[in-house]
């Protein structure tokens, strides 16, 4: 027995995947202890004026956290994009069959092409055609439709159908880190101002909001960076994977304008755009449109103009 290492790693990440959603679901109970430990007592104070304020802050807060979590369940429970079983390019099944023995017999080299050039596309895993845009999920064992990338904090890959979801979860995560630190902040500064007046109680409970602030400080940055380059990803319509390929396309067919790449992944209802799901209309689109045909009369080059 021949020992596959990537098959190993595969498994590990599998594994880290689960730990990772309750990691997730553990920051989420410390920021929320954390918020309701400095600001639920002041939501009786005698002053209307601050009551509601804390009332208002901590009303926002958990807002954010059950959209954060209903994003985040969304794109670890979704359906990232499978390929319909036996899908292919060809107007028969003839064609597609003795174009399927071809694509066998070449070398691996041979069968790869490159998203956007028009190029047919065979996945010898899978032992189907792809789709444009798509790519083998190694973790799933088959082919993802608008393949972007497998993230092992959601335990499941990001493709066609949850792109939305896990976009949401970061947007949602970094206002609510950012939110809960901004709150907290104030009472690190507190702390620390009285610090030779405070009681062992006191510093018990300070030590639940100083991790918090660390924690929600660190994720809001970190979220930010990656919230900045999944918006550049979308305005020009590429994924993780497009954007990291050794060979791209000098004119990026897929790149309709900043307003439609939005709505592709999105959609057109505005109210919508806050809610990580689709309609049953928005699913219908989104496929049709990831398994549709794209011909290119010209081969293109070999760089992302804007990239």
């Amino acid at each position: 027995m021949s020992f596959n290492a990537f098959e190993l790693c595969s498994g590990c990440l599998k594994q880290l995947g689960k730990v990772m959603i309750l990691v997730v679901v553990a920051f989420v109970v410390l920021t929320a202890a954390a918020m309701l430990n400095a600001y639920g007592p002041c939501l009786g104070h005698e002053r209307v004026g601050k009551a509601f304020g804390c009332f208002l802050g901590l009303l926002v807060f958990f807002s954010l956290v059950c959209m954060l979590l209903w994003s985040y369940f969304a794109a670890f429970l979704t359906e990232p994009g499978r390929v319909p079983a036996g899908w292919s390019p060809f107007s028969s099944e003839e064609e597609a069959q003795l174009e399927a023995e071809r694509a066998e017999a070449r070398s691996p080299e041979q069968g790869k092409g490159v998203a956007g050039s028009g190029r047919l596309r065979y996945c010898r895993k899978c032992h189907g055609w792809k789709p444009e845009r798509t790519h083998h999920d190694s973790m799933a064992g088959r082919c993802v439709l608008k393949m972007d990338h497998y993230c092992v904090w959601i335990a499941n890959t990001v493709g066609l159908c949850n792109y939305k979801a896990f976009l949401l979860f970061l947007f949602y995560t970094f206002w609510a880190c950012l939110l809960a630190a901004c709150m907290l902040l104030g009472e690190v500064v507190s702390f620390f101002r009285g610090l030779d007046t405070v009681s062992p109680e006191q510093s018990s409970r300070f030590a639940l909001t100083l991790l918090a602030f660390i924690v929600d400080i660190a994720f809001a940055l970190s979220l930010g960076g990656l919230l900045g380059m999944h918006a550049r990803m979308v305005w020009l319509n590429v994924t993780t994977i497009e954007m990291f390929e050794k060979r791209r396309v000098t004119q990026w067919p897929f790149d309709r304008g900043p307003r439609r790449n939005f709505q592709e992944v999105f959609g057109a209802s505005a109210w919508r755009w806050w809610l990580p799901t689709h309609t049953r209309q928005e699913q219908e689109r989104m496929l049709d449109a990831a398994l549709a045909a794209q011909p290119f009369e010209e081969a293109m080059g070999t760089e992302f103009a804007n990239l």
